[in-house]
């Protein structure tokens, strides 16, 4: 998704002059954007109402992964953000992948048994 300077500037772009009895809804045209929910992924955008629905539905536009959309809303609620923001930066460092996604996941899973070692050893230190 673009960063909010590139939206305000699409905004300025877009919005004409405000006149005289003209309402902040009206002067801010929302469904025009080129990074709305609605416009990127149809019917399935439409009922954003949560954060972690609106990263899994960013995460799905970066791998080009529509398909997989609801997966990356319920991995963006139940998995660490900071496994999902490295995955991904894994994956843009990676622009002719034959599947985004399919490295995207691959890495998920890496950064996860990682944890999950480093905890084990933690739990063994201790004792």
């Amino acid at each position: 998704m673009d960063s909010v300077k590139d939206i305000i500037a699409q905004l300025k772009k877009q919005t004409p002059t405000k006149k005289e009895g003209e309402s902040q809804q009206e002067l801010f045209d929302l469904d025009t954007l080129e990074t709305n929910p609605k416009r990127m992924f149809g019917d399935k955008g439409k009922y954003v109402s949560t954060e972690h629905q609106s990263y899994g539905l960013r995460l799905a536009g970066k791998l080009d992964d529509k398909k997989r959309l609801t997966m990356y809303i319920k991995w963006a609620k139940t998995k660490p953000r900071a496994v999902l923001e490295s995955a991904l930066s894994f994956v843009s460092d990676y622009p002719n992948a034959e599947s985004k996604s399919k490295l995207f996941m691959w890495k998920v899973k890496q950064l996860e048994n990682e944890i999950k070692t480093k905890k084990e050893q933690e739990q063994e230190n201790t004792k």
